[in-house]
């Protein structure tokens, strides 16, 4: 899994005029379960996003389509690591690495 790590480095007036094509970009990848739960940060200078594969390249490959980076109005950094823990309710996740 990744933890994907969004830092705006624009003022966010000008990330805002780009958010709603970001949502609708990522509800894909939440939608054939690539991504699993993500959300801006507090306070709202970025998001964090928990990706569902072991694959670098193939999250670099969907964000460099995200319009927030298309656009240049965020940069990301990428951190790899193994669940070996979990919630009951989401235990399920265990299974996939």
């Amino acid at each position: 899994m990744f933890i994907i790590n969004f830092n705006f480095i624009q003022p966010i007036e000008e990330v805002n005029n780009y958010t709603e094509s970001h949502r609708k970009y990522v509800a894909e990848q939440y939608k054939n379960g690539t991504f699993l739960i993500g959300g801006p940060k507090d306070p709202r200078n970025g998001g964090i996003v928990i990706a569902n594969t072991s694959s670098e390249q193939k999250i670099r490959k969907i964000l460099e389509k995200d319009p927030l980076i298309t656009h240049k109005m965020a940069e990301y950094t990428l951190t790899k690591f193994t669940p070996l823990m979990s919630a009951s309710t989401v235990g399920f996740l265990l299974n996939d690495v």
